[in-house]
């Protein structure tokens, strides 16, 4: 009892961002010390502001964010420079050194790390102007501090792995296409309309369901990437995209059989036909469910076998009505979603800083 609250709670501050705001504070604490220490600074934000910014939620995102703070500062040197040591007059020179900072800040790929361009232009052009040479290089120097202790406890300190999130949302979407072929089997057989068996809104959440399957695993490969925590490479392989590709179009199937079921007559009534197709209905709602990564289901190769005979498109017509065989494509489809081979266990790299990238796909 104790174990599940305490995992509620410490699930409830993951959620809250408590995570980053620790590292993000570790990171800006360590700058501050360092730079008091080594630089002999009293009072070092600049450090201390670029560790908070650089932390982020990943860490892909953590170095995303240090390379474009790194970035931006640079820049902002860079147009400073020749603005204070060229320009005549100095108001002048930070007219021209504000004008092109500013341009520079507003492309997009710094994004809102592009603000640091005039902020650091600004500096950089007073601290050259006033002679302050060692304050400026005083100030560098904290920034760099800032950006690699940011990264080193973006890097170190538990980055988040969100892939319990994704496989629950994995989970969720198999058990939903699941639950929907067993209820268009109930109304094949009942003769009855999908909306009648599954609700008015069944196609809306499995809708909802799939869009946030495919939310999460992105997610979940968001923070695996770079990410040098164990779980992070034992428990990649659950999180194929080939697995969300075929849950997806097993879905999309069984939402137009859904809709030919709905608009039509359905199946005629014919023990000949309807019960077979309830039966492969249901055995597909098994594959679906059983759509893990793995081996396929071994029912499948029989249902699809079951499938030609009833009546597959290039084969004889089913002795029923002609939505009989328009209802046999949508199943089809689905079996040969379900029907792609295995993803290939990815080779294991003996490197320490993987990037962890999905392998490419022949």
């Amino acid at each position: 009892m104790h174990s599940a609250q305490l995992s509620a709670l410490t699930s409830r501050l993951r959620r809250a961002g408590c995570a980053e705001a620790a590292r993000a504070t570790v990171a800006a604490g360590l700058t501050w010390q360092t730079c008091v220490l080594l630089l002999h600074v009293s009072d070092p934000y600049a450090g201390a502001v670029a560790a908070l910014l650089v932390v982020e939620t990943t860490v892909a995102a953590t170095v995303g964010a240090a390379a474009r703070y790194a970035a931006g500062c640079l820049i902002g040197v860079l147009v400073a420079v020749p603005g204070a040591l060229y320009a005549g007059p100095g108001t002048a020179g930070l007219a021209l050194v504000a004008f092109v900072s500013v341009l520079l800040a507003r492309h997009g790929f710094l994004g809102h790390h592009g603000l640091h361009v005039p902020m650091t232009a600004l500096i950089t052009f007073a601290l050259i102007r006033g002679r302050h040479h060692d304050e400026l290089i005083t100030h560098l120097a904290e920034m760099v501090l800032g950006i690699g202790f940011g990264l080193a406890c973006g890097a170190l300190l538990f980055p988040v792995v969100r892939v319990r999130s994704a496989e629950r949302a994995l989970e969720d979407l198999r058990l939903l296409v699941a639950r929907h072929l067993d209820g268009l089997a109930d109304a094949v057989v009942r003769h009855e309309r999908p909306r009648s068996v599954l609700g008015p809104a069944w196609e809306n959440d499995l809708d909802t369901a799939l869009t946030r399957a495919r939310t999460a695993v992105d997610e979940a490969h968001e923070s695996m990437r770079w990410n040098p925590r164990p779980t992070a490479r034992r428990r990649r392989r659950h999180l194929d995209h080939r697995v969300l590709r075929t849950l997806g179009g097993v879905a999309g199937q069984v939402t137009a059989t859904g809709r030919l079921l709905d608009t039509e007559s359905g199946p005629a009534d014919d023990s000949g036909f309807s019960r077979p197709y309830a039966h492969l209905l249901r055995t597909t709602a098994l594959c679906a469910y059983s759509c893990r990564g793995g081996r396929p289901h071994p029912a499948l190769p029989a249902a699809r076998h079951a499938l030609t005979r009833l009546g597959a498109p290039g084969c004889d017509p089913p002795p029923g009505a002609a939505a009989d065989r328009r209802l046999l494509r949508p199943l089809e489809s689905a079996l040969s979603c379900l029907s792609e081979p295995a993803p290939a266990p990815a080779a294991r790299s003996h490197r320490i800083l993987d990037p962890l990238r999905p392998t490419p796909r022949r």
